[in-house]
């Protein structure tokens, strides 16, 4: 009897037999790959056939613009018999054959003689435009491949920057291979070369003479080589005969960018499944020094699977670790173990670095060891990381921590694709920090003691996501109750009110200091709404926005820290121009700390702010005494601060400098309309009819919002 085995956690997983099974699934890849390879070969053939068929009527284009351009020449010589080779004796030949034959036979020998002259001019213009195409007979089978006919695509599947020839792929095909090529192309994106094919000319010498891009551009020259006497002297005959033929061959460049994709995805699993394989050759030495860290085995093994992942420069060591080690672990000796195991030079970066300097140091000091890491393999250490990314530091220091961490930040993101670096973050508790900027990181591990179980031993940190239990849901104002109210029927409602001429918002700004306000926001959006919610941070707005369209109606939660580059801004703009544009049932809901911290540009995109900043009663009274006090009062500050605090209740700064500002208007309309605009008071019934005014009832108000709904 088979009993199935019980399900294991992948953190019960020795990170051996981790690593044993990426193995396996990497042959499994290299397998499937060349079964499709196999497949490919035979479109080769009709691939190459297209292509000769192409290159023969190409050369038969260069000869018409040359017999085109020659063709006065062709005339005049033949016209002149020049094409006898000796001019003088054939015209002299055939004086003396016309005389003769007017001699002989007069009239009738003229016509004759006539007849003669218009059959040699005509066999002469026949044979002189052939004589002006062996110029270009004799320098193409000079100068180029195989007479002329090797012409081949090319595409490309990588690029790497420190190559002189950056750009890797392949060309042909030729005898139904392809092979390799690396190209350097000035004035073309690698991004964009990456999605496009080639065509280019070999010459005798197997390299490559001209190389001209298309399809998805209009055929477009990209290099010629000038000294080659063919490309010098025919070249711009060439091009033009190729561009009026590439489009004959389209589908065959799509399919072989489709071949050569596969072949440089075969490539990239071999070398792949060669690191892998020495990794686990040398696996258990790794182990061996990573035993010398004092910490649980369940710690010590998600530690080692990332040193793995470095070694093998695997992507997901871009989002780099964040440990969160408590008051029991030696995390400097930590760091050098890790540092030891996976052969990289440890940079180190704490707070006492950058404390004490002039204004931009901090960030000098950044780029700095960030200048050094790429160098060679590293680790950059970010130690006291509370200090750095912590949301209740020293107001003394708080300038100088925006400066550090948005230079973490950029020169984070400019190591781009490099994973030769790996960013290692260390604090000794969770609470406190930014989430935001913990949530870049690929994953948190937790070494306080009361953690080291299967669940949470290590903890993933999916973007703009935050573990359940270390939030408490907060009583949200009751103005974000009703405000979040509305907006959920209107969500949910949203076909039946555009169908009237209602603008539904595509677009929600939540600010505020708490991520649990917020997140309580956004799970209320949720729930009232009973649509999917996808989330992250701004840089991976495109993916959550792609699930989003894939389940046709759903909330898009995406967090906009301060440290977010213009790019991204500038693309969150432009998706919520598109959404509101097409109407699509998608609806973004932006988190920030504070709305006054984004860009103007992308402030103006939401037509909704839900401001969590929710002001205390003495915070109200403050800001109530610093706003009135300035203003002509026709009542007691003082004495009347109870019942102006009562009013405003709920409200938050922004809200409550509206509130003043409206009663004031309302008292300086009051002395313009009796004639005394200089004598403006302000009374307690100006902040009470903008109180009734305002919302005589929420509760019942946002009830028959939703009814009439």
């Amino acid at each position: 009897m088979d009993v199935a085995p019980s399900p294991v956690s992948l953190n019960d997983l020795d990170p051996k037999a981790e690593l044993a099974n990426d193995v396996e699934r990497a042959r499994g890849e290299r397998d499937d790959l060349e079964r499709q390879i196999a497949a490919d070969r035979e479109k080769l053939s009709s691939i190459r056939a297209a292509l000769d068929t192409m290159v023969q009527h190409t050369w038969r284009d260069v000869f018409s613009q040359q017999q085109n351009m020659r063709d006065k020449e062709n005339i005049s010589s033949a016209l002149t018999l020049g094409w006898f080779g000796n001019q003088l004796v054939a015209g002299a030949a055939f004086i003396v054959f016309a005389a003769t034959m007017i001699l002989a036979f007069q009239v009738t020998g003229g016509v004759i003689v006539g007849g003669a002259y218009l059959i040699l001019a005509l066999v002469g213009y026949f044979v002189a435009r052939d004589q002006c195409l062996a110029p270009i007979r004799k320098t193409r089978s000079s100068y180029l491949g195989e007479d002329g006919k090797d012409i081949r695509f090319v595409a490309f599947t990588s690029y790497e920057p420190g190559l002189n020839h950056p750009l890797l792929g392949y060309d042909g095909p030729t005898n139904g291979v392809l092979e390799d090529r690396a190209w350097k192309i000035p004035g073309v994106r690698e991004k964009e070369a990456l999605s496009e094919t080639f065509v280019e000319v070999i010459d005798e010498r197997r390299a490559n003479v001209l190389l001209t891009r298309f399809p998805d551009k209009k055929p477009t020259l990209v290099h010629a080589d000038l000294e080659n006497p063919f490309v010098r002297a025919y070249g711009v005959f060439f091009q033009r005969a190729l561009e009026r033929q590439m489009v004959t061959v389209q589908t065959q460049a799509n399919e072989f960018r489709q071949i050569v994709g596969h072949f440089g995805a075969r490539k990239t699993s071999d070398e792949k499944l060669k690191k892998l394989e020495t990794e686990l050759a040398e696996f258990d030495g790794t182990a061996a020094i990573m035993k010398q860290t004092n910490v649980p085995m369940t710690v010590r093994n998600r530690l080692l699977r990332g040193v793995v992942l470095f070694r093998l420069g695997d992507p997901a060591v871009r989002r780099g670790m964040f440990l969160v080690t408590g008051d029991h672990v030696d995390v400097t000796d930590v760091m050098q173990t890790l540092a030891r195991a996976s052969g990289a030079t440890l940079l180190h970066l704490s707070f006492a670095q950058i404390k004490i300097g002039y204004v931009g140091q901090g960030a000098s000091t950044v780029g700095r060891i960030f200048d050094t890491a790429k160098r060679s393999r590293s680790i950059i250490f970010i130690d006291e990381a509370e200090r750095f990314f912590g949301v209740d530091g020293s107001p003394a220091y708080e300038s100088m921590r925006k400066e550090v961490v948005q230079a973490i930040m950029t020169q984070w993101d400019s190591l781009e694709d490099r994973t030769d670096v790996w960013l290692v973050a260390a604090a000794k508790e969770r609470a406190g920090l930014d989430d935001g900027i913990v949530a870049r990181f690929g994953s948190l591990i937790d070494f306080n003691p009361g953690s080291f179980t299967d669940s949470q031993t290590t903890t993933v940190v999916h973007t703009g996501d935050v573990p359940d239990d270390l939030l408490e849901p907060p009583t949200l104002p009751e103005p974000v109750v009703q405000r979040s109210r509305l907006l959920s029927a209107m969500f949910a409602h949203v076909d039946t009110m555009e169908s009237q001429g209602i603008t539904v918002p595509r677009a929600v700004l939540i600010a505020g200091p708490s991520h649990a306000a917020k997140r309580a926001v956004i799970e209320s959006l949720r729930e009232q709404t009973d649509l999917p919610i996808f989330g992250g941070l701004i840089d991976n707005l495109d993916d959550a926005l792609a699930s989003a369209r894939g389940a046709g109606r759903a909330l898009v939660a995406i967090d906009v820290p301060e440290y977010a580059g213009p790019g991204a801004i500038a693309h969150l703009a432009i998706v919520i121009d598109e959404l509101t544009t097409t109407k699509a049932p998608i609806f973004i809901l932006a988190t920030t700390n504070s709305a006054e911290t984004l860009d103007p540009e992308l402030r103006s995109r939401f037509p909704e702010f839900v401001d969590l900043a929710e002001l205390e009663g003495p915070q109200r009274r403050e800001l109530l005494i610093e706003l009135l006090t300035p203003k002509p009062l026709e009542f007691d500050l003082l004495g009347s601060l109870d019942h102006l605090e009562a009013q405003s209740e709920g409200m938050t700064a922004e809200q409550l400098r509206t509130f003043v500002d409206e009663a004031s208007r309302k008292a300086a309309l009051r002395a313009i309309d009796a004639g005394t605009p200089d004598n403006v008071q302000v009374t307690l019934a100006d902040f009470e009819r903008r109180a009734n005014d305002r919302e005589p009832d929420p509760v019942a108000a946002t009830k028959d919002d939703e009814a009439a709904l």
